[in-house]
C-alpha cells in the first residue's frame, strides 16, 4: 500500500484545474498532449493523476477557450 505522502505528490485533474482556474477538460487536453507529467491509475488506466510539481513549474500552457 502507498503512503499518504506518496499518495499527496499526485493530483486529481479536479484539483489541478481548480488550481490553475480552468475546465477538467483542458486539464485533461494538457496532461494528454505531454505539457503536464501525468500517470494513469486503476485497472484500465482511465483515470489521469498530475503530480504535484507541476503547479509549481513555469509553463507555456495554453489558456483555455
Amino acid at each position: 500500500m502507498a503512503s499518504t505522502s506518496s499518495q499527496a505528490e499526485w493530483l486529481t485533474v479536479r484539483e489541478v484545474a481548480d488550481h490553475f482556474r480552468v475546465s477538467t477538460r483542458t486539464v485533461s487536453r494538457w496532461a494528454l498532449s505531454g505539457q503536464l507529467r501525468m500517470r494513469r491509475i486503476g485497472p484500465t488506466g482511465r483515470l489521469i493523476r498530475i503530480h504535484v510539481s507541476e503547479l509549481n513549474s513555469e509553463h507555456d500552457l495554453p489558456a483555455s477557450a
